[in-house]
């Protein structure tokens, strides 16, 4: 458990509680940015305040508008509000940069992250990936942490390009010597595919929704990863038995869904059902880039079809005797095509 991230509610007296979404504009309105910025910075150091002094030391993330960042007063104001609150520390304190906010002034916003890092805090680069502008913000801001975007980590296991995005980022955060968490998790499918990409901090639904800051004590006190990924989790170098950059890995997430699927628990993956999925999936995508696809062995086209094709002739509803029946053919076919390219990765020509 690293710590958590302060999001901002509006309690309306009749719509009720209602989330940025709905008054995204007024946060970084001309009037108010610095108002909600500087309510933002108090409240959330207070809240650390008093869990460090509970004996929970939890790094806090928080959100500022470019316009607040941009202000004159910023930093000002930041000094101003780690001195009310000195029972935490300013490297618990992590100012999250939206990489898809318009930067108007980027190197006052370069100079200004810069006096935060002196200050101790950390920054980190938010929704990465979703901004025309990613590489620069990474090449010149001073962060410490990236974040990958929730759209590619959601689809992931769906969408072979959303897995290649989120793999690239993992090892450029790691060629950078920077964190890197994954947001969006929402499945133990996520969970067991970003561990074999080694992203190393991970956050989502899968954890927890939002919560009221009053119930984060007993939340971290009863937090255990084995209550989230139950028995279904499998430790990374059983996701499969061949070495690789977690493509596999997604090929036997994807089959292992499936065969739940027809067994009567959960979704059919999306990309399996149609007449050209096989050439555009997850393993399809890890074949075509083997230096040696050419010779792969006939075998493993033919099977890696009849996955597919097995799922397109499927009738009858989920648990049915047929469907039961159809998820063991399901995993017999997985096995061989898997001890197929273990054959052929062994042969001694092969590296």
């Amino acid at each position: 458990m690293i710590g958590f991230e302060a999001l901002i509610r509006l309690q309306h007296p009749q719509r009720g509680l209602l989330t940025p979404a709905v008054f995204a504009e007024a946060l970084d309105h001309p009037r108010l940015a610095r108002r909600i910025g500087c309510f933002v910075l108090d409240a959330v150091l207070s809240q650390g305040e008093q869990w460090h002094q509970a004996g929970l030391p939890l790094r806090l993330s928080l959100n500022i508008s470019a316009r607040h960042l941009l202000d004159p007063e910023f930093l000002n104001d930041l000094q101003c509000a780690l001195a009310a609150h000195p029972g935490i520390a300013p490297a618990y304190c992590e100012i999250e940069v939206t990489e898809s906010a318009p930067m108007l002034d980027f190197q006052k916003a370069q100079e200004t992250l810069q006096h935060c890092n002196a200050l101790g805090l950390r920054i980190a680069l938010d929704d990465f990936g979703t901004g025309n502008a990613s590489l620069s913000y990474l090449q010149k801001l001073p962060a410490q942490t990236i974040k990958i975007d929730q759209s590619f980590v959601l689809d992931m296991l769906n969408d072979p390009r959303d897995f290649a995005i989120v793999a690239g980022v993992v090892m450029t955060a790691r060629m950078l010597g920077l964190e890197v968490i994954a947001e969006g998790v929402e499945t133990v499918g996520h969970l067991q595919l970003l561990e074999a990409l080694d992203c190393p901090a991970l956050q989502g639904y899968l954890f927890a929704k939002p919560m009221p800051a009053e119930a984060v004590p007993a939340w971290v006190k009863a937090f255990n990863i084995i209550n989230y990924i139950g028995n279904s989790a499998a430790p990374r170098n059983h996701l499969m038995g061949i070495t690789d950059t977690g493509l596999l890995g997604a090929h036997q997430i994807r089959v292992q869904e499936s065969i739940q699927y027809l067994q009567g628990k959960g979704c059919l993956p999306e990309r399996i059902l149609g007449r050209d999925d096989a050439e555009h999936c997850h393993l399809a995508l890890w074949l075509n880039q083997l230096p040696d696809r050419a010779a792969l062995p006939v075998d493993v086209d033919q099977l890696h079809h009849r996955l597919h094709q097995l799922l397109r002739d499927h009738v009858g509803p989920p648990g049915s005797p047929q469907a039961r029946q159809l998820a063991q053919e399901l995993l017999e076919t997985n096995a061989q095509l898997i001890d197929v390219l273990h054959r052929f990765l062994g042969h001694p020509h092969v590296r």
